[in-house]
């Protein structure tokens, strides 16, 4: 089909949905459509975008040879993708090749031998493109050149020997991070002096380091200090500080004075020995906070956490945590996973959107139960749940290990008492497709079952993407084996007779129950192993048969 005809073909679908004809409404207008799209086809606007967003375009693509491939887009990408300035330098593609020959002599003056060729090519480089973005190197002592470089403005320095850090010039030195690697406080303050415009500190897995301050530094934004196994004090006077990021080796004792960041914004912790009131006293000095994480933080038992500004408050895996009493008007999003409901205060009626995940205490499979659905606990999740304004487009995804339920604007929710129940509730800018593509992609479901009025547009959308799919699909060209979407994965799709089906799924049952208050749609999907996508792609056309995971008995 042609591109025209495949735009106009979507076109004449898109006003099908919208008013259930092809005809336009207003008649005497004729529209020369083959003309206009041969007119937007000539211009080329990728090509006129500014430098410094094809560069940030680049950048953001993971993988080198898709870097390496927007030079077919136009000379401009090309002659732009030439003078890309963030260079990536990774021992480990070295070192795993050569990982077979350490047992010999030979093997070993090899080894030796590329690894000067690989420092002397990376010494080279950077004389040649000072400014650097990412810096992986080999576990020998960090160069001289590169602290010297100062038009660096991003260094991240990995499992490396760092010298004295005495003669330093990185003058315009924005981002740095630092892992795995012995550091000390008189180097930690050297770098600190020689980088007077730095944004973000990030210090990951370090160890040698008892006290770490920061002053002097105006313009940062960012400190991230995780698992640092020494660290016995934080003293930070960052008045310009919007995020802090701490995780804390379990059950070690700290001291930390966060008193002076009343600017912070984004504030996480990970920290099994903060108590209640140590919290408390941490949280009065951020009236500017919009954004709190807490995980894992195990001795929490009663907490209170009021600020005006806060919009996203986040506890996972606190275990002892009873409650937690959120208040503030401007919530959008708020997120948990715990194994009971320790926020039964919580007003949802403003959030946008929400995840909910409850882990079963015990360790034996979790199964439905035949208890009554007025149950305390189910009864508060289900008074909490809905309270959610659904009028303005949320969506409910409910999940139980490989089944889903997709709820739209639910009017009445009834769930299925089972107590390993993930909730997600999701904000109305995300379209049904969408949503739809993205738990295919990202949970791949055993059964998926929509729950919705008789008006949804749901089922529809639902039968279109499972049931009239491609059987042999032709995107995902240059994309590798294992990171090609859904549709290369999906094997075969049932439709689940709810009425006269023989199915002795307990979650078909549950199904069967809702059949009176909701329109339901059910089906069985069974999955490829990646082995055989990237064997089927190589076959192509030989008609071999692919063996796939069957749905088992759910």
């Amino acid at each position: 089909m042609s591109r025209s005809g495949s735009k106009k073909k979507r076109k004449r679908e898109d006003l099908n949905i919208l008013s259930g004809s092809t005809r336009p409404r207003r008649k005497g207008i004729e529209i020369d459509t083959e003309n206009m799209e041969q007119r937007a086809d000539s211009v080329d606007y990728i090509s006129q975008l500014p430098d410094h967003i094809i560069h940030q375009i680049i950048g953001r693509l993971r993988c080198n040879k898709d870097t390496a491939r927007t030079c077919i887009l136009s000379k401009r990408w090309r002659d732009i993708w030439t003078s890309f300035s963030s260079l990536v330098f990774d021992q480990r593609k070295i070192i795993g090749q050569l990982s077979g020959l350490k047992t010999s002599s030979e093997g070993q003056t090899r080894i030796q031998r590329n690894m000067e060729m690989f420092a002397n090519y990376v010494d080279e480089t950077l004389q040649r493109h000072i400014s650097l973005c990412h810096w992986i190197c080999i576990k020998a002592t960090v160069y001289q050149c590169v602290f010297a470089a100062r038009t660096i403005t991003a260094l991240r320095v990995n499992g490396c020997k760092l010298g004295p850090c005495n003669d330093l010039n990185l003058s315009n030195l924005q981002k740095l991070c630092l892992g795995k690697l012995r550091v000390n406080e008189q180097m930690i303050q050297n770098l600190i002096r020689a980088c007077p415009l730095l944004e973000d500190f990030r210090l990951i897995y370090a160890i040698g380091l008892k006290v770490f301050k920061v002053s002097n530094l105006p313009k940062l934004k960012r400190i991230d200090l995780h698992t640092c196994s020494e660290l016995k004090e934080v003293n930070l006077q960052a008045p310009n500080l919007e995020t802090f990021w701490y995780v804390v080796v379990k059950y070690r004792s700290y001291k930390i004075d966060l008193s002076t960041c009343n600017a912070l914004k984004s504030l996480t912790l990970e920290d099994a020995t903060l108590k209640d009131e140590s919290f408390q006293n941490h949280l009065s000095c951020f009236p500017a906070l919009e954004k709190l994480v807490l995980s894992k933080c195990n001795f929490l038992k009663n907490i209170t956490i009021s600020s005006n500004k806060l919009k996203t408050p986040i506890l996972r895996e606190c275990k002892q945590l009873e409650e937690a009493d959120i208040i503030s008007p401007n919530l959008l999003s708020f997120e948990y996973k715990g194994e009971k409901m320790a926020f039964t205060s919580l007003n949802p009626s403003s959030l946008k959107e929400a995840k909910l995940y409850f882990k079963p205490s015990g360790q034996g499979e979790p199964r439905l139960r035949n208890e009554d659905n007025h149950t305390p606990w189910f009864a508060r999740l289900k008074g909490f749940l809905d309270k959610f304004d659904y009028s303005r487009g949320l969506k409910l995804v409910v999940r139980s290990d490989k089944n889903i339920v997709i709820y739209e604007r639910p009017k009445g929710i009834f769930l299925p008492q089972v107590y390993d129940l993930k909730f997600d509730v999701v904000k109305s800018s995300v379209n049904l497709e969408d949503l739809l593509d993205f738990i295919l992609r990202t949970w791949r479901p055993l059964t998926l079952s929509s729950l919705s009025t008789s008006r949804s547009r749901l089922p529809k959308i639902v039968c279109k993407k499972l049931i009239t799919r491609e059987k042999d699909p032709s995107c995902c060209t240059y994309n590798a084996s294992g990171n090609k979407c859904w549709r290369h994965f999906l094997d075969n799709v049932e439709t689940e007779n709810l009425v006269n089906g023989k199915s002795k799924s307990e979650w078909i049952a549950w199904l069967r129950s809702s059949k009176s208050k909701f329109k339901i749609n059910c089906f069985r999907l069974s999955w490829k192993h990646s082995k055989h996508v990237s064997q089927g792609l190589k076959g192509r056309g030989k008609g071999r048969e692919e063996e796939s995971i069957s749905g088992r008995e759910i």
